[in-house]
């Protein structure tokens, strides 16, 4: 009887442990494999807040619990391409790279992945308004949008990664276990995997990420050869806390 009652003890601790760890980690963690047999990890933040930063986020900073590469860098400079808007300071009116399509807007607590023109900007309008509410909007290429493959076939071959939102507007990163996949079917494995809209990430050498589980930190990208030159971090962070009363 004893030995019944201690070990139901010893699992309920040990339920508890795990039920709490799982709440401490804000960051959840899938694997995934399309039908094709291509590997997919997806983080899907737990009510953190994002931004897009460009002072490289600390492993350090407990607030912090996913970063990866963002916009393009410039391989002259070492600067933003196309970093449009960040955090209220309006950077650019004008695109720089000729190919980008996809813009993603981040107002307070709202993300949006649109569309433009290659090579154009959102409205003037929308930049102010991005601006004006210290928000962030850059472009990048769209891979996915309203559920339909926006790629052509061919072209290089990488490892991948997105900024995806599934159809209940929940957003995680998805970036694949392979290194050898075209654009094209990076953005239909998205579409199987339940993506409405997906919009690309720096990856190859500026592939370099990391986060969070419970106190480790685990680094992402396989490369990570240029990191030293990255420019700018999609970071999803703790909000910080209510200021002390006076």
């Amino acid at each position: 009887m004893h030995i019944l009652k201690y070990s139901f003890l010893f699992c309920s601790l040990l339920v508890l442990a795990a039920c709490r760890q799982q709440a401490a980690q804000q960051v959840q963690v899938a694997e995934k494999t399309t039908r094709q047999g291509n590997g997919y990890t997806v983080f899907y933040p737990q009510n953190l807040a994002v931004d897009v930063v460009t002072q490289r986020p600390l492993a350090t900073d407990a607030r912090c619990q996913l970063s990866v590469a963002a916009a393009y860098t410039d391989l002259d400079t070492d600067a933003p391409l196309d970093l449009l808007v960040c955090q209220g300071r309006l950077r650019q009116t004008t695109a720089t790279v000729g190919f980008l399509n996809g813009v993603l807007t981040i107002v307070g607590d709202t993300l949006a992945i649109g569309r433009v023109a290659a090579g154009q900007v959102p409205p003037p309008a929308q930049l102010a308004r991005a601006s004006q509410h210290r928000g962030t909007v850059l472009l990048q290429e769209l891979l996915v949008f309203e559920g339909k493959n926006q790629r052509q076939a061919g072209g290089s071959v990488f490892q991948r990664r997105a900024l995806v939102e599934f159809a209940n507007h929940q957003f995680a990163v998805v970036e694949s276990a392979a290194d050898d996949l075209e654009i094209k079917q990076f953005a239909d494995d998205l579409l199987e995997l339940g993506a409405k809209n997906a919009l690309y990430l720096d990856m190859g050498d500026w592939d370099e990420g990391w986060y969070r589980a419970g106190s480790r930190v685990v680094t992402l990208g396989h490369r990570r050869t240029h990191t030293a030159r990255q420019s700018n971090w999609l970071v999803f962070a703790r909000p910080p806390g209510p200021r002390p009363q006076r």
